[in-house]
């Protein structure tokens, strides 16, 4: 992502307070403080073959701070792409070790999630 100057940050953020839209000035900050990436390098980051995958958890849910650019493409903060890949390897830690134990027992009438 091309810098945005100061000046103009500085403009555009206000005019966005002003306009009682914190949100937008939030999410402006985090692009502006973060790493802005393509899916492509979203996938190679989680170690996944396809860009499709990380769309697929975009639309889980997983990268709240993803947009799409004029062109129609998604981009992706970086941080979130790292944070859901410390979130994988935790879980693949866990499973070795058996602490993602099944459900239990007053559980076992109720189908498993596949």
């Amino acid at each position: 992502m091309n810098a945005l100057p100061q000046l103009l940050y500085d403009e555009v953020t206000e005019a966005l307070s002003a306009a009682d839209r914190d949100d937008l000035v939030k999410r402006l900050a985090a692009l502006r403080d973060d790493a802005v990436i393509t899916s492509k390098q979203a996938a190679n980051l989680l170690g996944v073959s396809s860009a499709n995958t990380v769309k697929n958890w975009l639309e889980g849910g997983w990268f709240p701070g993803a947009f799409r650019t004029p062109g129609g493409h998604w981009r992706f903060q970086r941080s979130e792409v790292l944070a859901a890949r410390e979130r994988m390897e935790e879980l693949r830690d866990k499973n070795p070790r058996r602490d993602l134990a099944p459900s239990d027992a007053e559980d076992e009438d109720e189908l498993p999630l596949l």
